[in-house]
């Protein structure tokens, strides 16, 4: 059958209202405030917001070639919640473009490791997330688990040190859904050296921002990642937090060169609500949440419950803990009956052989409960469970004492909507937009059409485009190339094969007009970053340029003899300024998050420089 659009809202509205009759207990959703549930259905939603907010400039805006009317209020927000990012997490590179914490994760794997890569991660029977080893394997990765003390709850050190020396994993991911403890992060790290470690702190990410449980970047991982919809206030979205450079920008590369185009931003201007939230909020939120999930499991195992412990009698230091079910009765059954109560839990098998249900208090920690509701949500959860209360009976209860917390802490006071004001506008006319792209990006004018190279240079030069397209990260269209002619300078065209370069691939450059604009000779359109090779010209007594998408390794800053500039918009006036003047100190130039630029006294000096950087991405990689 389908459903008329009046039966849709019928049933969306009894859904909500049937939502409001539970107390949720659940582990793995959370509770927004009204200001980021609003923000949701604001009609900016339909508007793109594309690129890392660091290579975004103001309206409008661009990715890569593409132009596009952007959100300049949204960016000011935008980059007011990286701040607050780097603040909570003790994070220098943040990436809030990821649509999931699965998301996050596909693009960390995808990124750090290629195929045939060995992944270490945790065992489902021993806590880890039921997804991991399907997408290991749909990415033609292999994996092996850590080892595990169950008596502990955490990682056997020992046993996983055997494991790392015989299996020499390329990565390692903390992927635990069902931890209660902290990890033994520092040591891990001793243990594995310089493999990349990635901690996924979907559970407890809020609470690491509330300074209430371990900090990972802290202790020795290289990513922080997690969704947002757990302890952190936040909508389903996903987040990847680094200290580490090389990382950071290999993955926010990957995200801009396909992994993502907009990041949905009604649900990004939720997430950026939900850090402010908890920028102002979250300590108090966290403390209150690890002392409920506390008081909570002591007062089911004082009623006979068995709580789920380590071997020294621990519960958890987090948000959620499992009552253990096995030999006392199905879990299954018993959720069912809780739900038919009106209690909202999850049930699983958190680690082999334990049938349990998940308890979490972040929903009602917000909602206000207090320590007399937790007694009396144990006292229900006993009468269920272990003593086969009708479940009718007890549903009318919970749905009083659920319809007196109707309340959302930790957040802004509700506000009626204010009347309508006429904002502050940012200028957005035809000719005010023309004239700040005029200021941005490079314009060129056709002075003829009579250009296509020919002969020995073009033999060079594509031995040079093979070459840099050999580079990791290099796309087919990615990178340009360029060479000293007597009348100016020969370009390759925007959009080009830079591994097979044609005749008509190239235009030539001839000069830099009064009025600003790059005049060419060639049928095709120069690349979107001409003028950058064109000042590199006036500025060294270079006769080639090549500029790929390659990523440089912290290694290769080290040892190699490179300038390195922070990220520009791509094919902006400012980033061909500042490459131009950098080339006057170094024979490379890195610029973070877009690729490396080599200039030589011509082809073959320029090759040669271009295949010593090859030698040594190849040595670094073997050793």
């Amino acid at each position: 059958m389908i459903l008329s659009l009046e039966q849709i809202d019928e049933l969306i509205h009894a859904e909500e209202a049937a939502d409001g009759d539970y107390i949720h207990l659940t582990s793995n959703e959370t509770l927004l405030s009204p200001q980021a549930r609003d923000v949701l259905a604001s009609p900016l939603g339909n508007r793109y917001l594309l690129e890392h907010v660091d290579m975004r400039q103001d309206s409008p805006s661009r990715l890569n070639g593409f132009l596009y009317r952007g959100l300049d209020r949204v960016n000011a927000i935008e980059r007011s919640a990286l701040e607050v990012c780097r603040e909570l997490f003790h994070a220098e590179h943040v990436e809030m473009r990821c649509l999931s914490g699965l998301h996050a994760m596909q693009t960390t794997m995808v990124t750090l490791t290629r195929p045939g890569d060995k992944i270490m991660r945790f065992g489902v029977a021993d806590g880890g997330h039921f997804a991991t080893e399907n997408i290991i394997k749909l990415f033609g990765r292999t994996d092996c688990c850590y080892a595990f003390d169950r008596d502990r709850l955490t990682i056997d050190l020992k046993g996983t040190d055997e494991i790392f020396r015989r299996e020499r994993p390329k990565l390692l991911y903390l992927d635990a859904m069902n931890y209660l403890f902290p990890f033994p992060i520092r040591e891990l790290r001793e243990i594995v050296g310089d493999t990349p470690i990635i901690y996924d702190a979907s559970h407890t990410l809020g609470l690491i921002a509330g300074g209430q449980f371990q900090n990972p970047l802290d202790e020795g991982a290289d990513i922080l990642q997690a969704n947002t919809h757990k302890t952190l206030f936040g909508p389903q979205k996903g987040i990847i937090l680094s200290r580490n450079r090389e990382l950071m920008e290999r993955v926010s590369y990957s995200l801009s060169q396909g992994l993502v185009s907009s990041q949905h931003t009604a649900s990004a201007l939720s997430l950026f609500v939900a850090l402010h939230e908890t920028h102002r909020y979250g300590r108090e939120f966290a403390k209150a949440v690890v002392e409920n999930a506390a008081f909570l499991a002591a007062e089911m195992k004082a009623r006979g419950l068995p709580v789920l412990s380590t071997k020294d009698g621990r519960h958890t230091a987090n948000h959620h803990f499992f009552i253990e079910l096995t030999g006392v009765t199905s879990a299954s059954h018993a959720m069912a009956r809780l739900l038919d109560a009106h209690l909202a839990v999850n049930r699983g098998i958190p680690f082999r052989n334990v049938d349990a249900l998940r308890v979490g208090v972040q929903e009602i920690t917000r909602r206000g409960y207090s320590h007399d509701d937790l007694r009396q949500i144990a006292d229900w959860f006993e009468a269920v469970v272990l003593r086969g209360a009708p479940p009718e009976e007890i549903a009318p209860q919970v749905t009083a004492l659920a319809h007196t917390r109707t309340d959302v802490l930790y957040c802004a006071p509700a506000k009626p909507a204010p009347a309508a004001v006429a904002a502050p506008r940012v200028q957005a006319t035809a000719a005010s937009a023309s004239k700040r792209g005029q200021e941005r990006w490079m314009e060129v004018r056709r002075v003829g059409v009579d250009f296509r190279l020919e002969g020995d240079r073009l033999d060079r030069l594509h031995r040079l485009g093979e070459i840099s397209a050999a580079l990791p990260n290099q796309t087919d269209t990615a990178g340009n190339l360029s060479l000293r002619d007597e009348a100016g300078i020969i370009v390759t065209t925007s959009g080009c094969y830079i591994k097979n370069l044609r005749g008509e691939n190239f235009v030539r450059v001839e000069r830099l007009a009064d009025d600003g604009l790059l005049e060419y000779t060639g049928e095709g359109v120069p690349s979107s970053e001409s003028l950058m090779h064109y000042l590199i010209y006036q500025q060294t007594d270079s006769g080639a340029v090549a500029h790929s998408h390659y990523l440089l390794t912290n290694r290769q800053a080290e040892d190699l003899d490179v300038a390195i500039i922070p990220p520009q918009e791509y094919g902006s006036v400012e980033l061909a300024r500042k490459v131009a003047e950098a080339c006057k100190l170094r024979p490379i130039v890195y610029i973070q998050r877009h690729g490396i630029v080599i200039h030589g006294r011509d082809v073959e000096d320029c090759l040669g420089r271009l295949q010593a950087f090859i030698r040594h991405f190849e040595e670094t990689h073997r050793g």
